[in-house]
């Protein structure tokens, strides 16, 4: 075979080696070729990279955030959303639980308390053993439902009286556990105790076992039911005579101290328990030009303290004062009488009259059923101390020995002589008196309405 030159292949092996020889030269070639070309990229990038670093107009590339995802509105339940506000809320939540709560258990307590059966202890008979001594005007309306409700609840009920006529009032009830006790307590004020002391001593005898074939009897409870002086129009302290002095001290003070007096040693002998019932909301607030009423709730006040800690002392029973306020049976009404009274002297009225149905919706109090229940606890010895009973005691009392006296005045109307002349002046001239208060009416209006 020959070869490029012409020459001739002697053999197969020339031939093999020969192109041995052609592949080992390309393959030389075609590195040598590689490799020039790899070098020249490697100068171009590094010159590119060099170049484009070094560049201050070439802005940094920042990839775009992905875009939200798309929303889906979800229905959120009642209960869910009860709960996530309570988890945003603890302390508002806790705040309204336990005031709801404390809210719930007193009235449930107080409903408890008002369906309880309250009933006076008897005898194995069926036989009454328990007295009461109730010392009070048996005319008062408060006087006839307090020994109604307690002859009904098992009590045998005796009731103060100075005259035949109030005798004969008790006896018109015609119940067989309601006695009249009759003292006459002008012999003891006139150093004359003799009458008083023989009454004393009869009723004594019955509560001896001796006196008869029956169970002992134990007085539970003397109840006194102290009056304050009701003045038809309000006055000064100047303008009160030394009769109405002499008469409000004698007939409000004296008398009930002196016939708890003549009780008290039998009180003291059977442990029972004393009942002060005071009105408090005439004279919780001093008001002006109704000095009687003032000095006799002070003394009242005074005399009951005093007497609640020399009873400490010995080992009589215990004394219980309510302060009573306003109730629906009428005739507790004097703080609503008194404001309208001191806001009508001072000139503080109102031209627009209101209707007797208003009226009677202002002056409502409480039911006569919560004194009822809570006397009976104070007899039983579930009550201690200072009860508040009747619509607007605790608020008066409260307001009477916190609220400063300047406060108290404006509340209840009064004016200084500047402002009443200012006033005056002002309705000389036909027009309308700055200080008025709309609502209030002269206490011939009120009294129209109760009469209604």
């Amino acid at each position: 075979m020959p070869d490029r030159n012409g020459e001739t292949f002697g053999s197969l092996e020339d031939l093999m080696s020969y192109l041995n020889a052609i592949e080992n030269t390309m393959e030389g070639e075609v590195s040598k070729i590689a490799d020039s070309i790899d070098a020249v990229t490697d100068r171009i990038s590094t010159t590119l990279r060099a170049a484009l670093g070094e560049s201050a107009w070439f802005p940094d590339f920042k990839p775009p955030p992905p875009p939200p995802p798309p929303f889906v509105a979800r229905h959120v339940g009642y209960y869910e959303a009860s709960t996530n506000w309570i988890s945003r809320h603890r302390a508002v939540t806790a705040a309204v639980v336990c005031f709801l709560g404390t809210g719930a258990y007193m009235i449930w307590r107080q409903r408890r308390a008002n369906r309880m059966k309250r009933r006076a202890k008897r005898a194995k008979n069926g036989q009454r053993t328990e007295v009461l001594v109730l010392a009070g005007p048996p005319s008062a309306p408060l006087t006839r439902s307090l020994s109604l409700d307690l002859e009904r609840r098992g009590f045998v009920v005796y009731i103060t009286v100075n005259s035949l006529w109030e005798e004969r009032l008790i006896q018109a009830e015609s119940k067989a556990d309601i006695h009249p006790l009759h003292i006459d307590i002008t012999s003891f004020l006139s150093s004359q105790p003799s009458s008083v002391s023989s009454t004393i001593r009869k009723f004594n005898d019955l509560l001896d076992p001796s006196y008869g074939p029956r169970y002992p009897l134990h007085l539970a409870s003397f109840i006194l039911l102290p009056q304050t002086p009701s003045t038809p129009q309000p006055g000064a302290i100047a303008d009160l005579s030394a009769d109405s002095w002499s008469d409000a001290l004698t007939t409000h003070l004296l008398s009930p101290f002196t016939l708890l007096q003549a009780f008290l040693p039998l009180i003291q002998s059977h442990k029972s328990t004393m009942l002060f019932l005071t009105p408090t909301n005439a004279t919780s607030l001093s008001p002006p030009q109704r000095g009687l009423e003032n000095v006799v709730g002070g003394g009242m006040e005074r005399f009951i303290s005093t007497l609640r800690k020399e009873n400490a002392t010995s080992e009589g029973g215990s004394i219980v004062q309510f302060k009573l306020g306003a109730f629906d049976d009428g005739s507790d009404r004097d703080a609503m009488k008194m404001a309208v009274a001191l806001r009508h002297d001072n000139g503080n009225m109102s031209s627009t009259p209101s209707s007797p149905v208003t009226e009677q919706r202002r002056m409502r109090g409480s039911p006569l059923r919560e004194l009822h229940l809570e006397v009976f606890d104070a007899i039983v010895g579930k009550s201690r101390g200072v009860v508040y009973a009747g619509r607007g005691s605790r608020t008066y009392d409260y307001l009477g020995r916190t609220m400063p006296e300047g406060l108290v005045g404006w509340m209840l109307g009064l004016r200084t002589i500047k402002q009443k002349e200012k006033a005056q002046a002002n309705a000389d001239e036909g027009a309308p008196s700055s200080a008025g208060s709309p609502g209030w009416e002269p206490v011939e209006q009120v009294s129209e309405g109760e009469s209604r």
